[in-house]
């Protein structure tokens, strides 16, 4: 697991900082506006599913699911062989912390899947690895893990 906070910098917003600059604002009215000046807590890693592409695909939806309360994923992107998902989940303190996560699933043959997982949450004064705790969240869903509270 690449685990790490980083600086979103002077950069163009990602759509991950817009989804999370509108959640915190639904939160508290300065969220919005106060997620510009606060770090990104991303973790990403690889996964390589014995399965094939739809069943996987099923697998990462469900566990994606879960993590959100019951939600649909957002289909983000899709193709023949490659579909991103993506969910806005809690995290943190209480489940409070708004949490981005997108599962990238590639076919890589036959009976195998690669799932590319990113979860990213804004970082404040308390540092509560929101990103990082729902990224090994996941990790454990697709393990096989059941869903905590």
């Amino acid at each position: 697991m690449t685990t790490g906070v980083h600086d979103h910098g002077e950069g163009p917003q990602q759509p991950e900082d817009k989804l999370l600059a509108e959640a915190l604002g639904r939160i508290n009215r300065g969220g919005k506006f106060a997620s510009r000046f606060l770090k990104n807590d991303i973790v990403e890693f690889d996964r390589e599913l014995p399965l094939g592409f739809d069943p996987a695909l099923e697998r990462a939806g469900t566990v994606l699911a879960e993590l959100a309360g019951g939600a649909n994923p957002e289909l983000v992107e899709a193709g023949t062989d490659r579909v991103t998902l993506r969910v806005l989940t809690g995290g943190g303190y209480l489940n409070m912390n708004p949490v981005v996560v997108t599962v990238d699933a590639t076919r890589s043959g036959e009976r195998t899947t690669t799932l590319h997982v990113r979860a990213i949450a804004k970082e404040g004064l308390v540092k509560q690895r929101a990103g990082q705790k729902a990224a090994e969240r996941i990790a454990a869903l697709l393990n096989g893990a059941s869903p905590s509270p």
